[in-house]
């Protein structure tokens, strides 16, 4: 009860409240590239029919002919995560556009992940997304900078993306080992590693630790 009393100016802790929020999320990085392929051990969390999950691992199946939505994955466990990619890893995109439109722009308008319901890691701004590697499988962007180290295994994580722009078949988000990743091909958008409210960020991942 103490850490659900303790004062903090911009942050609301986890575990004071079923629907508690981080003001300040740790910030995620979008990339174009480098080309990531999902395999059967990098699954998809929301995406098409055809992703390459193992039996055991669910993922939310997007509608046909989406143009713009607000899509959440299922509930995993932070020990599911971790057997598969380990605490460190990224998020693929692949896009399925229409190229005759837009050039194939796809806006991500945001990326979230949620850990007992409060989102943890937040993407920045919009990134506008085009196709770079048709086919289905491969990455066109990397969602990079997620990282589970010291959260309980029991800890519930969710993916949600809201974007918009769809104009064609349906996206995929596969998972993969930030080691495997290796560094982006481009620049990040500046500050966006930047771990805002360090002091509180610790707080919170020692009290998600404790449930």
């Amino acid at each position: 009860m103490r850490l659900c009393k303790f004062i903090l100016s911009s942050v609301t802790i986890l575990g004071c409240g079923a629907t508690s929020a981080v003001a300040n999320p740790i910030l995620l990085t979008v990339v174009s590239g480098p080309m990531l392929q999902q395999k059967t051990n990098s699954p998809c969390v929301i995406g098409d029919p055809s992703c390459h999950n193992k039996d055991s691992i669910p993922f939310t199946t997007l509608a046909p002919h989406d143009p713009s939505d607000v899509v959440s994955s299922p509930v995993y466990t932070v020990d599911e995560i971790r057997s598969l990619v380990g605490n460190t890893f990224d998020i693929g995109v692949d896009l399925n556009q229409a190229p005759g439109q837009n050039n194939g722009a796809y806006l991500l308008n945001a990326f979230t992940m949620t850990a007992n319901g409060a989102t943890l890691f937040s993407t920045t701004q919009p990134a506008t997304l085009t196709p770079m590697n048709p086919g289905n499988g491969f990455s066109d962007a990397t969602i990079m900078g997620f990282d589970l180290t010291g959260l309980s295994g029991s800890t519930q994580i969710q993916f949600t993306t809201n974007f918009s722009g769809g104009s064609a078949g349906r996206e995929q988000y596969f998972l993969r080992n930030a080691a495997v990743t290796g560094p982006p091909s481009s620049t990040p958008e500046p500050g966006t590693w930047l771990l805002v409210g360090t002091g509180a960020f610790a707080l919170i991942r020692r009290k998600l630790h404790q449930h």
